[in-house]
């Protein structure tokens, strides 16, 4: 059993199994507020994006609270913040995209810090990562990063094996983690590693996150299709 009871088999991260199509309504509700000259009524949104209005009513405040878009006066905009970032060509990443909320619910379910990683031909290119808690009294958030990649590091020991690993106080006293894998279709491999202190276990977490790391993949391949 867990020592948290959000973790168990009502775990947010696992559970929330949001079909792909949301993904595909949150992309086409950014790419027709990016192309409407002024900000849009709900209504005229669902139209150009293809959806229903229910859907996009409902993908729109779910993206507000991401600091995606914003609302006035019933009508929908791009946030300013978001908007400046694709005005400045920043690479808006579909993986990234729909990892962000399901590895915020892992960490807030957990306390833990989860890392995604994704591993091309040797390259180890950081996805997402959410700080929890339970790790900064003991490691800065810096170096929480720069645990997952280290050498002894249960990321490496995933990638060679192909499944789940992990790893007790040995890149850092006082901390466990452990580390499942998982193929993209559209290549290369994903890694996600979770982290907490030594006096929190983690067996209990494994297959969750292996759960997880199985819906982004799957989400993802829903976004390319």
């Amino acid at each position: 059993m867990t020592d948290d009871p959000a973790a168990g088999a009502a775990f947010p991260g696992a559970a929330a199994d949001r079909p792909a199509g949301v993904v595909h309504s949150a992309f086409a509700l950014v790419r027709a507020l990016r192309e409407a000259p002024e900000p849009l009524g709900v209504t005229d949104l669902a139209s150009l994006a293809g959806i229903p209005k229910t859907t996009a009513h409902r993908v729109l405040e779910q993206m507000a609270q991401e600091g995606i878009v914003t609302r006035r006066a019933h009508r929908w905009a791009i946030a300013p913040g978001f908007g400046e970032l694709m005005r400045a060509g920043a690479r808006f990443s579909p993986l990234e995209a729909v990892a962000r909320p399901r590895m915020n619910a892992l960490a807030r379910a957990t306390g833990a810090t989860v890392v995604l990683h994704r591993v091309s031909e040797g390259v180890v290119d950081t996805v997402y990562c959410a700080y929890g808690p339970l790790l900064a009294p003991l490691v800065p958030a810096t170096e929480q990063r720069l645990a997952a990649v280290h050498p002894a590091a249960s990321l490496w020991r995933a990638l060679a094996s192909g499944q789940v690993a992990a790893e007790y106080q040995e890149v850092h006293p006082g901390c466990v983690c452990i580390a499942a894998p998982a193929v993209l279709p559209s290549g290369g491999t994903l890694v996600a590693s979770l982290a907490r202190p030594e006096n929190r276990e983690v067996e209990s977490l494994k297959q969750p996150l292996e759960r997880v790391v199985s819906l982004i993949v799957s989400d993802e391949r829903g976004f390319r299709r």
